[in-house]
């Protein structure tokens, strides 16, 4: 419970994550759980509904050798991880396995700035010129049709 995530084996983080998962999740809250197998990365979506947790289809993320799962801060514990810190976690990996793959060792520094690029990046509102996207459950999407769509629709299915 006090041992630093950074500091434990694959085998140790995983377990550590899936106890976690069932026993700190907060409701309706998901998150990635990753894992690997003979040097491949495996991504699973986890979801937390008000009693029970939803697992989505497992995906290969990578089979690079080398690669990272995830990337903790030096002062993570069991105790103190959140969805937040896991996802970022997530995140550091990913530009650390980018580099990898193009022969770079990144410093710590570089990696704090790439993240920020790379949150930044992805918080900015999305503009969708003729319809917008609602996000209504983990990797399902409903289309909504602005006014002049729906009216060229309707002259569609009339004639």
């Amino acid at each position: 419970m006090t041992k630093k995530l950074k500091g434990l084996n694959k085998k140790e983080e995983f377990s550590t994550l899936v106890n976690w998962i069932i026993n700190k999740l907060p409701p309706f809250k998901s998150m990635d759980l990753r894992h690997k197998v003979n040097d491949e990365l495996y991504q699973t979506p986890i979801q937390r509904r008000a009693r029970e947790i939803r697992v989505g289809k497992t995906m290969l993320k990578t089979s690079q050798a080398g690669t990272v799962s995830y990337d903790w801060p030096e002062q993570i514990t069991y105790e103190t991880l959140d969805v937040e810190i896991i996802t970022t976690s997530a995140i550091r990996a990913n530009i650390i396995n980018a580099a990898k793959m193009d022969g770079k060792l990144l410093s710590a520094q570089e990696i704090a700035e790439r993240e920020k690029l790379y949150i930044g990046w992805n918080l900015q509102p999305k503009e969708i010129s003729t319809s917008q996207s609602e996000q209504e459950d983990r990797n399902c999407w409903d289309e909504v049709l602005t006014e002049q769509e729906r009216e060229i629709l309707g002259e569609f299915l009339d004639v």
